[in-house]
């Protein structure tokens, strides 16, 4: 009611929109959107000058034509604690619309988006709409986030169309495909793959960046494999595991891997180090909360933003025990509400929880000391005294994972060694690294106790280091070729020779 300074015009207002209604003897449909704004609206709540109040006497004599619409939780919270104005209206709940139902709505608005933009709308783009809306955008519902897809995507196309063009300007299935791209910051051809072109060969596909460990790999793809088929549990994340084993053995590894093969980006990698969770107050940090000091929940605000993730809780065994609770609803129902009072969906996530409790137990495989069995049985009655079973009992599969052997870490040198390689070689400059001195690489940077991690940092330290100043002091540039080589007279160290340079090779 714009203008209405005094209560008095507001209230004159209402009656007289109310008696252009009857005098129109059905002929006019009063519509009042957000209708419950209209309890308190002009006056105190419940107050007798207030919209409601004004509106009850014309509805109950039935002399006019109302229509009110609002939200399920706004209801409950605003119009049923009014019980005289509920009852002057019939309750009338609106189903989302299913897919085809959409496709039908997007067909009758079709025209006039046309007509809009100036353009012509194929009916593959229109079911295109539908379809990704439905898989890809979460969060909102069916028609309004498969109309405002249509409609930008409409924008966009008219937009990047050239002005001069003659030929008739048609929006069709990619460019519904772009917006989508563009809004859920997953890439293009991923939209367009099918999903049992990811799914085919999961393990192998995984086994390209994870060394060893093919009992968790094959037990992670199949988990995911029956989970996507159909055969997971409805209304839950695509797959929850529990890591287990010692630090650096690739349970992380496997986590990015799973972003990269099932959501085509290792960014939609979402971590989480429980360690700093572990006061009564991490609830609220995760979901937020109107007495937290996060304004957004962490965990909740991120997945809003990449609703196709792997979640990466990281050492849960120290967060706190009110964590836990958080991850029983996220795992029971796929759905956690934030302190805002919005409800985010986990559907479309893969959890995966690490712990290295009982990783001590492990080692003795290759002391010879236990049977593989009995080490694993020592290993999860560690995991049973520190997690209740309302946790285990909601994951698809606790996966062990062993410590690596010789050839894996050095397979790992390998795999750091080529990283670098391929760097250099964007400068120009060609690199060899000989057997010797990945042995050297390997026998240097191995910890029993952290297994994999030091391989990286000590080639930062001790290889690329060389390399940059090699590249900076020109010792090296554009056409040469650098030789790695274990040192003659120290077994522990490197060294690095430039076996080919630039001026050379022009002499030749």
């Amino acid at each position: 009611m714009a203008g209405t300074h005094w209560r008095g015009m507001f209230e004159q207002r209402i009656k007289d929109a109310i008696k252009e209604a009857e005098e129109a003897e059905g002929k006019i449909i009063l519509f009042i959107d957000e209708m419950h704004m209209v309890v308190g609206a002009g006056g105190d709540k419940g107050g007798p000058i207030d919209a409601a109040n004004i509106l009850k006497p014309a509805l109950a004599r039935g002399r006019i034509r109302c229509v009110g619409a609002t939200t399920s939780e706004e209801y409950k919270k605003y119009v049923q604690t009014d019980a005289a104005l509920e009852r002057r209206f019939q309750k009338v709940v609106v189903e989302e619309p299913t897919v085809h139902a959409t496709i039908a709505i997007l067909q009758g608005l079709k025209h006039r988006y046309q007509e809009h933009h100036g353009l012509k709308i194929q009916d593959d783009a229109i079911v295109a709409a539908a379809h990704l809306a439905a898989r890809y955008i979460t969060g909102r519902k069916f028609p309004d986030k498969a109309v405002d897809l249509m409609d930008e995507a409409c924008a966009t196309r008219k937009m990047h169309a050239d002005k001069q063009m003659t030929v008739e300007i048609v929006v069709s299935p990619g460019d519904v495909a772009r917006v989508v791209s563009r809004w859920t910051k997953i890439p293009l051809a991923t939209l367009d793959q099918e999903e049992n072109d990811k799914l085919n060969h999961l393990a192998k596909k995984l086994h390209e960046r994870v060394i060893g460990q093919d009992e968790a790999v094959n037990l992670v793809a199949q988990a995911v494999l029956r989970s996507r088929v159909g055969f997971g549990q409805i209304g839950q994340p695509i797959s929850a595991f529990l890591f287990l084993g010692p630090i650096g053995v690739g349970k992380t590894e496997l986590a990015k891997a799973l972003a990269e093969k099932i959501f085509d980006n290792e960014k939609a990698l979402i971590r989480f180090d429980m360690s700093e969770y572990a006061d009564s107050g991490s609830v609220s940090r995760l979901t937020g909360g109107s007495r937290s000091y996060e304004e957004y929940g962490q965990l909740t605000e991120k997945v809003k933003r990449l609703p196709y993730s792997v979640i990466l809780f990281d050492q849960v065994d120290k967060a706190n025990a009110s964590v836990f609770k958080v991850f029983h609803q996220l795992l029971d129902d796929a759905m956690l509400t934030d302190g805002k009072g919005q409800v985010v969906d986990f559907k479309n996530t893969i959890v995966i929880m690490t712990s290295n409790i009982g990783a001590e137990h492990l080692p003795s495989r290759i002391m010879g000391e236990n049977t593989i069995k009995s080490e694993r049985d020592l290993l999860l009655n560690q995991v049973k005294k520190r997690f209740k079973p309302e946790l285990i009992n909601r994951l698809s599969k606790v996966v062990i994972f062993e410590p690596l052997s010789h050839d894996e870490l050095r397979k790992i040198v390998k795999i750091q060694m080529n990283n670098v390689i391929a760097t250099v070689a964007n400068k120009g400059v060609s690199v060899l690294a000989t057997d010797a001195a990945l042995d050297v690489i390997l026998s240097e940077s191995h910890d029993p106790v952290d297994g994999a991690r030091p391989i990286r940092r000590w080639v930062q330290n001790h290889v690329t280091t060389i390399l940059s100043d090699m590249l900076v002091d020109g010792e090296a540039c554009a056409g040469s070729t650098i030789s790695i080589d274990a040192a003659a007279d120290d077994k522990r160290g490197l060294t690095f020779q430039v076996l080919k340079k630039q001026q050379e090779l022009a002499d030749q």
